[in-house]
């Protein structure tokens, strides 16, 4: 008879580094789509007359606050009983400033001085603000029911495809564009949740979804044909995610102003 004891290991699980490892390597693919797609209109830009142009540009992003509609269950990390689930839940969540950085490639034709066509791509990580949130459960049992998030980061990536009209002066030129995107999403971290009660754990989860954009600003174009401009861009989209933390099947209604200073080259 033997008398040891049963083994406590705990059950295999996906191995983290692996999960992480795809997700990165997608993430790679994407922009080195971009990338080409991008070098490939450069190309075919640049062969044609009037103006073309590459840029950079930094700035800030400011945030708007975030509706969330997603499945909430208030028994979370446990699994949900009867009644612990409620779908459509849905609450505000804030979101930090951030810094936001990108390119931008664009034309201006020349029967039309005043009409062009652009696409960026920018990053922003607008990453969630710690505290208590309101959940409102949508039950006349529970009603509203208070979660504190902390340590969630977020990161949003953009690409944009923008019709653009401007003032076709020689040095001073106002412009505005408006256009749909892509928005590639992505949620990260751990921390608390459960009120406090309970550890969160790992948050690891990506959205693709489209969205739009629009654009406001006042470039200046240098004998040298260096341009300088400053920039406000608005976005909109919203995101979709699988799970974080007691939230599931989350709809992230997320909008953005963007300040932008940059530097380019207008090819003639």
């Amino acid at each position: 008879m033997n008398d040891e004891p049963a083994s406590t290991h705990p059950a295999p699980v996906p191995h983290y580094r692996a999960v992480r490892y795809q997700e990165g390597f997608s993430y790679v693919m994407s922009m080195r789509v971009l990338l080409a797609g991008a070098l490939m209109l450069f190309g075919a830009l640049s062969q044609a007359s009037a103006e073309t142009y590459i840029a950079g540009a930094i700035g800030g992003t400011v945030q708007l606050p975030a509706s969330v509609e997603a499945d909430e269950n208030i028994n979370y990390p446990n699994p949900p009983g009867p009644g612990q689930l409620f779908r459509g839940s849905n609450t505000t969540i804030g979101l930090k400033d951030s810094v936001a950085y990108g390119i931008k490639l664009g034309h201006y034709f020349d029967s039309l001085p005043w009409l062009g066509v652009e696409t960026d791509v920018f990053t922003t990580t607008p990453h969630v603000m710690s505290g208590t949130i309101a959940i409102d459960t949508k039950s006349s049992t529970v009603g509203t029911f208070r979660e504190a998030q902390s340590g969630v980061h977020l990161r949003f990536t953009t690409w944009a495809f923008s019709l653009l009209a401007r003032y076709p002066g020689l040095h001073w030129q106002p412009y505005a564009g408006i256009g749909p995107a892509i928005f590639w999403g992505h949620a990260s971290g751990t921390g608390l949740s459960c009120n406090n009660t309970c550890p969160g754990p790992s948050v690891d989860t990506s959205s693709t979804t489209f969205g739009w954009t629009s654009q406001a600003g006042l470039r200046y174009v240098t004998d040298a044909s260096v341009v300088l401009f400053g920039e406000w861009k608005y976005m909109s989209t919203t995101a979709n995610f699988d799970q974080v933390r007691s939230f599931s099947n989350i709809d992230v209604h997320y909008q953005a102003h963007m300040l932008l200073a940059g530097i380019g080259y207008q090819f003639k």
